[in-house]
């Protein structure tokens, strides 16, 4: 005899999702990353906002298409395969939300897009300091490259941490590095 009905379990899972949904949006994209994009030569890796706000969008397909098809359990499968294939795209592309730096390139992935950019140091124009408007918010260093493109990192403390390779690709490539005024 069985006890329960196909709806709760899909109820469940929905809850599950949504109780998981903060640990996957916070950890997921350090995982994920860390597997696809660090090596030993990349020295700084980090995250856009936007790749957690698609980790989280992620999560709520997943739970939306979950808890949708507790209610019309005869299209639950269509209903959970939907979720989960929008939920994967969403995963994959905030997983493709990435800035590193390392000791050959420049690297980024574009938000919203499979595209990645890459650069050698050669290719560096200028960098920019940015001076934030207000004292909460944290110094931008935008790289310029020969081709228009660029793309900023934030000088948090993993930045200032790694500062050194900086420098040392600064005095080897010798491209200018000034403040914003």
């Amino acid at each position: 005899m069985v006890n329960y009905e196909k709806k709760h379990l899909y109820m469940m899972g929905a809850i599950a999702v949504l109780i998981l949904a903060p640990f996957y949006i916070l950890v997921g994209p350090f995982i994920f990353q860390g597997i696809m994009f660090d090596d030993v030569s990349v020295w700084l890796l980090q995250t856009p906002m936007t790749a957690y706000g698609m980790y989280g969008i992620s999560a709520l397909m997943l739970a939306l298409g979950l808890g949708f098809s507790s209610f019309f359990v005869k299209r639950a499968v269509f209903l959970t395969g939907l979720g989960l294939v929008l939920a994967g795209v969403l995963f994959v592309m905030g997983t493709f939300s990435y800035k590193s730096l390392s000791t050959e390139e420049i690297a980024w992935g574009e938000p919203f897009s499979f595209k990645t950019n890459s650069y050698s140091w050669e290719d560096v124009k200028e960098v920019i300091l940015v001076s934030p408007p207000t004292e909460e918010e944290k110094h931008k260093m935008v790289f310029y490259f020969n081709d228009g493109k660029e793309v900023t990192f934030v000088r948090n403390n993993e930045f200032q941490a790694e500062f050194s390779n900086f420098n040392t690709a600064k005095r080897q490539y010798k491209f200018p590095f000034k403040a914003s005024e």
